[in-house]
């Protein structure tokens, strides 16, 4: 996805990318690109600066805490003629020794245009300290149970062509929820291996959750098959492979956005919050008091 990528300044870069096919997961045919393939742009772009212009040692675990995407404009298709995507970017490094907090704020840019922002935050732990931390929050974990009903749902409700990316599975006793869906054996969520949930799954899971809402909403047009204008998630937890994940969404309190345009979507697992997302979506717009009434 990467093509290039340039130190500008002291911790100043910038990163170009292709994406003349979907690299990521199977979309259905749109004029408008998924947010999350910026996400994930931003996020394979911040591993690659820091290991080769900050000496980050391969095989070293990167812990997320946080990746947003802000779109001022919605992305262009994938075309086999779409200009490079570019990410001009900043490093914020906060902390010494092994606890070292990186930040990279992006502006992205699309063919001399300037679309919006992309923003990730993130550990580089080495693998003993890893290993002990993984350890603790196993330990931590407890059983959880999945409706025996849920069912995944088609593919076109959440934006996909494929029945192997669709995350959501609903649940008929607990409508507005879904239980997380995954397969260790998808070729882009699980392209390594992994002794947790990867966290561009669950930002995944979150896109399609908003993507449900907004077809569902009172007053969906053709905005509800517009994707995110932005999407913030904040990463709490470790998510366990072998137990269940509660998502769930309600109206965010935001005092700057229109009533209704924000909801807060949860990821849990054992009655522990693994991560959280603020998303915006056209198609929400005005809908606050009906999402109230719902939820």
């Amino acid at each position: 996805m990467l093509s290039d990528a340039d130190r500008v300044a002291d911790d100043h870069f910038r990163v170009t990318a292709l994406w003349h096919r979907d690299h990521y997961l199977g979309h259905m045919n749109s004029d408008v690109c998924d947010p999350v393939l910026l996400a994930e742009t931003a996020r394979q772009a911040a591993i690659h600066l820091s290991h080769r212009f900050y000496g980050v040692p391969f095989g070293h675990p990167f812990v997320m805490h946080e990746l947003t995407v802000d779109l001022d404009t919605p992305l262009p298709g994938l075309s086999a003629d779409a200009p490079p995507v570019t990410l001009e970017t900043r490093f914020h490094r906060q902390g010494e020794g092994r606890r070292i907090v990186t930040t990279m704020e992006s502006v992205v840019d699309v063919g001399g245009r300037r679309l919006g922002r992309a923003r990730v935050r993130w550990a580089v732990l080495d693998p003993r300290r890893y290993a002990l931390l993984r350890k603790r929050a196993v330990t931590a974990a407890s059983p959880g149970a999945v409706g025996g009903d849920a069912a995944p749902l088609a593919p076109s409700r959440v934006g996909h062509r494929l029945d192997r990316d669709v995350l959501l599975a609903a649940d008929p006793a607990h409508p507005g929820q879904w239980w997380l869906r995954l397969d260790p054996r998808h070729p882009v969520l699980f392209d390594h291996p992994s002794d947790h949930i990867p966290g561009m799954a669950l930002v995944e899971a979150f896109r399609q959750m908003s993507t449900v809402l907004a077809q569902d909403a009172p007053a969906a047009g053709a905005s509800a098959r517009r994707h995110p204008s932005a999407l913030s998630v904040a990463f709490t937890s470790f998510g366990e492979l072998d137990l269940p994940v509660r998502l769930t969404a309600e109206p965010a309190d935001d005092e700057e956005a229109v009533p209704g345009a924000v909801l807060l979507l949860r990821a849990v697992q054992a009655e522990r919050e693994l991560a959280h997302a603020r998303v915006r979506h056209p198609a929400l717009h005005g809908t606050r008091s009906r999402q109230e009434a719902a939820c």
